[in-house]
């Protein structure tokens, strides 16, 4: 079987893998991209960031998305008993940018991103499953088989991975290093009739803190809202990951009885393991990793779509460049794995620091001296995450949330203290 020729390569139809083939396609790349699934299909990560807004723009997407999508102006942090709580809106935060966001179907979110690499020019296939694939020093190849049985074989100058959570390259090549550190599972579904805000705030996300770990509350469009639990594998103490146990476990929170009182299940309930981990290399000779192929962090920032979007039109860069040049080495694409790994390492550290109970209890009770609170604020938005004066009041705020350990600057979780 003769091979297809292009110049690029994208394997996932997500958002990185949507937006790399894009921005390739409009600086005249011929490019194909493969996606396994026929979208639109479901996926989790339904709440995205402020930052995310000027990339929504650079895609042409963004009239689209208001039609389509809830904005979402701030974030809430509330206690299991709702005795205790903190909104962050985004407006209030250090660095100027958008103060909103979307709160996303992603089926119908990500539809909207692949059908505009359509349009951009990208050769897109659905239903075309890569299962290897092979680099040298001339060419990269993939090859698979389509949904009809069909195998195919395509070869191009450069490849791009854009598989998410299951990364085919780094899954070959054995480059995965989990972060034992941030071992959870998330288990959740959708609703139909849950409470929400009015106004401004309907669109904002709740985070609520339970002793062990998180939930997020999530409204949608048409009356639907997303709910969903991350904790450490501890947390589930021997039990199966069910209905039975999501039931439980709402049962125990006082903020989420009252946000379901009335409400209705729409969806089935789904679990995943939310395993943080990154990619030992991200780059090699005639390949790049994108989005959660390269990098996944736990999810209670919201800074995946994001993430995966930014690094996107990096990589981009990248590899016009390489075009550009004529060469395709590992060395050519060192620049663009140390801003991912930059990147993801600011938000990495504050994560861990939310499973800490000295850590959250400073996020209910911001100082707003040397405006921390507001420094936090836009690092929720996305907004500063390169620039100095966010960095070192976040620093700051890490080596105050330390402090707190032993001297009590906020009013402490009791619960939260005894789970960790």
């Amino acid at each position: 079987m003769a091979a297809e020729r292009f110049e690029v390569i994208v394997v996932g139809g997500g958002p990185a893998g949507a937006s790399v083939a894009t921005e390739l396609a409009r600086k005249g790349r011929h490019v194909v991209l493969c996606e396994r699934e026929q979208f639109p299909r479901f996926h989790i990560g339904e709440s995205l960031l402020p930052c995310s807004m000027p990339l929504f723009e650079r895609l042409g997407v963004l009239p689209e998305l208001e039609r389509r999508f809830l904005p979402k102006y701030g974030a809430e942090f509330v206690t299991l008993d709702a005795k205790l709580s903190r909104h962050y809106p985004f407006a209030e935060g250090l660095v100027e940018g958008s103060a909103s966001a979307f709160q996303v179907d992603r089926a119908e979110f990500d539809q909207v991103l692949l059908d505009n690499a359509a349009k951009a020019g990208v050769d897109v296939r659905q239903g075309a499953n890569v299962t290897r694939f092979d680099t040298d020093t001339r060419r990269a190849c993939v090859s698979g088989r389509r949904d009809s049985g069909e195998r195919f074989e395509l070869e191009a100058d450069f490849l791009v991975d854009a598989t998410g959570q299951k990364s085919l390259v780094a899954g070959r090549l054995g480059l995965r290093r989990m972060d034992t550190t941030l071992r959870n599972f998330s288990i959740f579904s959708h609703y139909r009739g849950a409470k929400r805000y009015s106004g401004t705030r309907e669109g904002d996300i709740s985070i609520v803190l339970a002793p062990q770990g998180w939930w997020w509350v999530i409204p949608l469009k048409n009356d639907r809202t997303s709910l969903g639990y991350v904790a450490p594998a501890k947390a589930q103490r021997g039990r199966k990951l069910d209905e039975s146990f999501l039931k439980e476990e709402i049962a125990a929170s006082e903020f989420l009885r009252d946000r379901l009182d009335g409400a209705e299940r729409v969806a089935p309930v789904r679990t995943i393991s939310d395993w943080s981990y990154s990619s030992e290399r991200m780059v090699g000779d005639r390949w790049l990793l994108v989005g959660d192929a390269a990098t996944f962090i736990d999810p209670v920032f919201s800074t995946g779509v994001y993430l995966g979007m930014i690094g996107a039109f990096r990589a981009a860069d990248a590899i016009q460049r390489s075009f550009e040049r004529g060469r395709f080495s590992a060395v050519d694409f060192a620049g663009y794995e140390r801003w991912v790994q930059r990147g993801v390492g600011t938000y990495r550290k504050f994560v861990r620091g939310f499973y800490q109970p000295e850590f959250v209890e400073l996020l209910l009770q911001p100082s707003d001296r040397l405006r921390l609170r507001g420094a936090v604020t836009s690092l929720l938005a996305g907004h500063g995450i390169d620039r100095l004066d966010v960095a070192w009041r976040v620093a700051l705020f890490r080596a105050l949330a330390q402090l707190n350990r032993i001297m009590p600057l906020a009013p402490r979780l009791p619960g939260r203290r005894e789970a960790a």
